[in-house]
């Protein structure tokens, strides 16, 4: 190499910041579209500017984006990196990258530890924590005082305080959540079975909803649906936002990510008068843990650019400008205790406080490479149930047939 050449590299590296291998560079993530794509976008600018990787968004709405992230992988497809959401590591994992040593260049103790095991399976790293997602109970404030009610900490307290505060002659309603085929609707429903002490796959490796506690759980769910607006069969995420931000329902149960939009003026009238905590109890609290972690493809040609990529996504900087981002229907918190905790975050989140309680007291769902098909098999049959085609028992019980077939039991 000619001392022109090591000049020419020392120069490229003190101008732009970036080691002299990333210059040129380009990876393809695969991206959630819409939700929590504005403030990614948003960002890339900056990464890029610092490191000279250019990044290649391919965005897929959450419905196509498994599917798509499955056969890329399969095939050697073009994705480096990956925005998966966490029950997909384990079925995806014998394509991805193990990170274990690389993550050990990483401050672990900064992060919580829920979300550090939201990428794990079978005891290999993954993935990183990205968007410590969980689901946290929303209410009015004001409503509650008027009505002289105190925030529900159990499940006959909220179904108590969602019939108090229904008033359908004046279009407002107890409470939001979706009633339709949307995944959304399966987790509710399995929130409330797991909280009276049901699993959906138990010790022994079987379906285990179609139990005493199962059943309990599924009539306070659609004892739920009485004190909702009428419209709940055709719900998704963003229109349980909606009711809450138009000032439509008192209450929520909601993941934090979406309590961001309800906060913003510009968006949402009740912005300010929300309370934000765990969400009910019976025989146990379990607030669903959903993470969006950042994946590395195993046969990716650019692992060190993906990376680079998955610490700047996963880390303090990123974490801080996602704060402060109006995102407009899902945002990205951070999954480190310096960032949640920060004054400057919980003047911006109100919920920080309950999105970090909810996170250190999270329950998982399956960590299961046939997770993905038996979730599926829960959303089609959680559908029927809430439109009626099947009866709580019948629904039980097709829930744990299916979950039997898929796991070979």
């Amino acid at each position: 190499m000619t001392i022109t050449t090591v000049l020419l590299i020392l120069a490229i590296v003190l101008t732009t910041g970036a080691p002299a291998w990333a210059q040129g560079k380009s990876i393809t993530l695969s991206m959630l579209a819409g939700y929590k794509e504005d403030v990614l976008r948003a960002s890339l600018p900056e990464f890029e500017k610092k490191t000279g990787i250019k990044v290649v968004v391919d965005a897929a709405p959450f419905a196509d984006m498994y599917k798509k992230q499955l056969l890329s992988l399969s095939t050697g497809g073009r994705y480096d990196v990956l925005f998966m959401d966490e029950p997909w590591v384990p079925p995806l994992s014998e394509f991805l990258l193990p990170l274990n040593e690389r993550m050990k260049t990483l401050d672990l103790a900064d992060f919580v530890p829920t979300t550090v095991a939201s990428g794990a399976f079978q005891g290999k790293q993954y993935a990183i924590p990205v968007d410590p997602n969980v689901q946290i109970l929303v209410y009015r404030k004001d409503l509650f005082e008027q009505k002289g009610l105190k925030p529900p900490a159990t499940w006959d307290e909220l179904l108590a305080a969602a019939k108090a505060l229904h008033d359908p002659a004046k279009e407002r309603y107890g409470i939001a959540v979706t009633a339709s085929s949307d995944i959304q609707t399966a987790l509710y429903m399995l929130l409330t079975m797991w909280s009276h002490g049901a699993e959906l796959v138990d010790a022994s490796g079987r379906g285990g909803l179609n139990t005493p506690a199962g059943r309990k759980g599924g009539e306070v769910f659609l004892e739920l649906l009485k004190s909702t607006p009428p419209n709940v069969r055709s719900y998704n995420f963003a229109d349980v936002n909606k009711s809450i931000q138009l000032g439509q329902a008192a209450m929520a149960i909601q993941w934090a990510s979406g309590a961001r939009p309800m906060e913003d003026k510009t968006r949402s009238s009740v912005a300010g008068k929300l309370g934000y905590a765990k969400v009910p109890k019976a025989v146990r609290q379990t607030p669903m843990r959903g993470v969006w972690t950042i994946a590395i493809a195993k046969n990716s040609a650019n692992q060190e650019a993906a990376w680079q990529f998955a610490t700047w996504l996963s880390g303090k900087e990123f974490g801080q400008a996602a704060v402060k981002y109006p995102s407009a229907t899902s945002a990205i918190h951070s999954p480190r205790f310096s960032v949640l905790r920060d004054p400057s975050t919980k003047a911006l989140l109100p919920y920080a406080d309950a999105l970090l309680e909810s996170l250190q007291i999270t329950k998982e769902r399956p960590r299961l490479r046939e997770y993905a098909d038996i979730q599926e098999h829960l959303r089609v049959t959680a559908g029927k149930l809430t439109a009626g085609e099947l009866t709580l028992e019948a629904a039980l019980k097709e829930i744990d047939a299916g979950t039997n077939r898929i796991l070979g039991r």
